[in-house]
């Protein structure tokens, strides 16, 4: 369990959230941009402080602790790829990072997995953006984290290959018993991967529940509007959907 009560003010911004979030669960924070999605994720990761607050996983207070200390990873919009380093090499960072030995057999496992073997001697700037991509989300899986923060992974990807990561990531979280909170400003992603859904407006939380509660429940304001898109956007897919599968007769 990750358990957070977060205030950090800045000149023209105030950030004040309080949620929890439960082992081995898909978390979506959706919100507008300047909503402070992103900043919450840097204040779990340890890159941001809080003013004044705390962060708890498994009932322990990691808000002092360094980065590298909180078995937290996170993914930023960039990816972060270091374009000095082949693919094998970035997978590797983790280890060398901490100055631990290589898990060869946990490598050739990732690798596997994300069907990485034929880009593992190339740079960054030799992938496709799907490739990168895989890249940066098995590098973070190498250094073996309780919690991946994915800051909006999917926000440069086109329709059908964000589609194709979209069921990835879900096939990730299962394999890995992994604990995600990932932002995004898309009710798309909403939809296909939230288990638990928390809604950020202007640094606050205005929804904290599932996509079934949102749409029997609607809140008021921005929130209300995010659940009249997520409906529009639903009977839309189960349209789609319909007319794609075959007809009998």
């Amino acid at each position: 369990m990750l358990s957070l009560s977060l205030k950090k003010n800045y000149h023209n911004f105030s950030l004040n959230v309080a949620f929890s979030v439960r082992p081995y669960s898909y978390n979506l924070l959706l919100g507008p941009s300047g909503a402070g999605k992103s900043l919450i994720l840097k204040l779990i990761a340890g890159f941001e402080k809080p003013d004044v607050g705390f962060i708890q996983l498994e009932e322990k207070d990691i808000t002092a602790l360094p980065p590298e200390r909180r078995e937290i990873v996170y993914l930023p919009q960039n990816l972060g790829l270091f374009p000095h380093l082949r693919v094998k090499e970035s997978l590797i960072y983790p280890f060398k990072a901490k100055g631990q030995k290589v898990d060869r057999k946990y490598l050739e496992n990732i690798v596997e997995e994300f069907g990485l073997k034929p880009f593992l001697n190339r740079f960054p700037a030799q992938l496709s953006g799907g490739e990168r991509q895989r890249v940066a989300l098995a590098r973070c899986l190498m250094a073996k984290p309780k919690i991946c923060l994915l800051d909006e992974p999917l926000s440069a990807l086109d329709f059908h290959l964000k589609m194709r990561l979209i069921v990835f990531l879900k096939q990730l979280k299962e394999k890995f018993s992994l604990t995600v909170i990932h932002v995004t400003h898309d009710p798309l992603e909403a939809i296909k991967l939230a288990e638990h859904l928390f809604i950020i407006e202007a640094g606050k939380l205005s929804f904290a529940g599932n996509i079934n509660q949102l749409f029997q429940n609607p809140p008021t304001g921005f929130a209300s509007d995010i659940a009249k898109q997520l409906v529009g956007l639903k009977q839309s897919l189960n349209h789609l959907l319909s007319n794609l599968l075959p007809k009998n007769g």
